[in-house]
């Protein structure tokens, strides 16, 4: 197989008109692959190889979470200890098992290597809330605690033990990848014990002896690279059966041009499209397959009303002038309602998406399991947000009238048709009406949001876990708690009693009544979610899998 493999990619750096082989996959992406280390990366070219490399215990298959190198976990009722039960006869592309040890070990390495932006240190922040390992964390963080955190049992389990009940928990699991214990230490890593632990607490293992040589258990084991080419192949004693592509080659293609006539020879399977202009052009092209409407996984596009604005170039609280708003303007529940039903989804999706947008029922991102389908966010309706205009203010706002700011940043058209779509309906629906357009840089907006400045924005929010999503967005203690200024007791207190319920059964009921709360309440709604798209050769099979799992053993041809 080595032989056939390296015959494939020299033909292929060779004579680039030659199609690929049945059983190889050529896919040319933007940008070089820098670190395969697991506990580092976290750039997209960098996770795509390693998510082939490596596992977790489990995989979030858009928004669901199936058993990966676990086969299934049990909790406290507390939600504090998490047991989680392993697979039985996996192999490390060296040949060696996987044991419990190995488990231990590398859930314990995460937790202590890896840099300031690693992915190690995200996965800290949310299961120990860690943002770094300053001299006053050290003093806590020890290696006995570290060990009675995490260790295996004598039935060979491993356990997982928190101070507090971790919501996203499954997720954080999802990017725990498992590596084989004696290859590191070897290789001068750490020891796994409490003798270099102190040494390793944040170290930056870029470098690694698995970034030089990985070594995981994934459908796909590491052959070579050079600065533009990562060749793996299939690993036949992979648990879940060997995968039908038996060879992979990432290349690196600076050129949009080049990888597009790449795909359109032949040369390449799937090629990364810069935009639908040039997506649009290879419909029809023979041997060629475009997909358009694919759906993105983990986000969710809002619009939030801030009810307390920072700027002092408004009007104060409660005074009403048809040339400004006041700073509280948007406390008002009826001047929410209202913008929400002056908002056009329709014009939306068809000028800032080109067509290809997602309707939505909720905030939550489509593929969240606490989504609830059966609620319907605000629609565009001129009439709607007359009625609800007339009783803003007790009734004071439509004769008064104001001026509101909007905000565009360049190189974003999107914003540019938010700040459109606002501004024509805000001026059709009663002449004392107006919206001035500011035009700010990207920086400078986003410290305008975050510092509570903006009365109204439109952005992208992500996470996994409900919480993530719905903290951050409605909170008053979450990251946009001062680019919304809520201030709701109820509910904050109906997020808590989300959040510290145990399982997804718990959580599920608690959530719906939740998000059926926030659309009475109006604070935000969201925007019709974008669509990805991608174009491959017409013969390659399963990319729609691909799509939301980002694992390549799901490709056929």
């Amino acid at each position: 197989m080595n032989r056939t493999l390296i015959a494939v990619t020299l033909a292929l750096g060779v004579s680039p008109a030659l199609a690929t082989p049945a059983d190889t996959l050529v896919y040319q992406i933007a940008s070089a692959i820098a670190s395969v280390e697991p506990t580092q990366a976290v750039a997209t070219y960098d996770v795509l190889p390693v998510v082939q490399i490596y596992e977790g215990l489990y995989l979030n298959n858009f928004g669901k979470y199936e058993p990966l190198l676990a086969t299934a976990y049990t909790q406290s009722k507390d939600g504090k200890t998490t047991t989680f039960t392993l697979r039985k006869g996996v192999k490390f592309h060296d040949g060696s098992p996987m044991t419990c040890a190995d488990v231990e070990y590398s859930m314990r390495r995460t937790l202590v290597v890896g840099n300031e932006t690693s992915q190690a240190a995200q996965i800290r922040a949310n299961l120990l809330s860690i943002s770094g390992f300053t001299p006053e964390v050290k003093k806590s963080y020890t290696f006995a605690k570290l060990a009675s955190m995490v260790k295996c049992n004598a039935a060979g389990q491993l356990v997982l033990t928190l101070d507090r009940n971790v919501p996203s928990l499954l997720d954080s699991i999802t990017q725990v990848y498992i590596v084989p214990m004696k290859t590191l230490v070897a290789g001068g890593d750490w020891s796994g014990t409490a003798k270099d632990f102190d040494a390793s607490l944040g170290k930056d293992v870029s470098n690694s002896v698995l970034a030089q040589k990985p070594v995981g258990t994934g459908a796909y084991a590491f052959v070579a690279r050079d600065p533009s080419r990562f060749v793996l192949k299939g690993f036949d004693a992979y648990w879940g059966g060997a995968p039908k592509l038996k060879n992979v080659i990432l290349q690196k293609v600076d050129s949009d041009t080049a990888r597009v006539l790449a795909l359109q020879k032949g040369d390449a399977d799937i090629a990364i499209v810069p935009d639908r202009d040039t997506l649009a052009k290879l419909k029809g092209v023979a041997g060629v397959k475009v997909y358009e409407s694919l759906p993105t996984q983990d986000l969710t596009s809002v619009i939030l009303f801030n009810q307390n604005i920072k700027d002092d170039k408004l009007l104060p609280a409660g005074q009403l002038a048809q040339s400004n708003i006041p700073v509280n303007f948007f406390s008002d529940v009826h001047v929410r309602r209202a913008f929400a039903a002056l908002f056009d989804t329709k014009t939306f999706t068809r000028d800032g998406l080109q067509g290809f947008g997602l309707e939505r029922h909720t905030t939550l991102p489509t593929n969240n399991w606490a989504e609830v389908t059966t609620l319907h966010p605000p629609t565009f309706n001129l009439k709607t947000a007359e009625t609800e205009f007339k009783l803003a203010f007790g009734g004071k706002l439509w004769t008064t009238g104001f001026t509101v700011p909007l905000e565009t940043y360049p190189g974003q058209g999107i914003a540019d048709v938010v700040a459109g779509i606002f501004k024509q309906n805000i001026e059709a629906i009663n002449p004392k009406f107006h919206a001035k357009v500011n035009t700010l840089e990207l920086s400078a907006a986003n410290a305008q949001l975050l510092g509570g400045k903006s009365p109204v924005s439109a952005l992208t929010w992500g996470g996994a876990d409900p919480d993530t999503n719905l903290r951050g967005l409605y909170s008053a203690g979450g990251i946009l708690g001062p680019a919304t200024g809520i201030n709701d007791p109820k509910l904050e207190k109906m997020l808590d009693q989300a959040r510290d319920a145990v399982g997804q059964a718990a959580r599920k009921p608690l959530y719906k009544a939740l998000l059926t709360y926030l659309n009475t309440q109006t604070y935000g709604f969201p925007l019709p979610q974008p669509l990805r798209f991608a174009a491959t050769s017409a013969s390659l099979k399963g990319y729609e899998a691909f799509n939301k799992t980002n694992l390549l053993k799901v490709l056929s041809k």
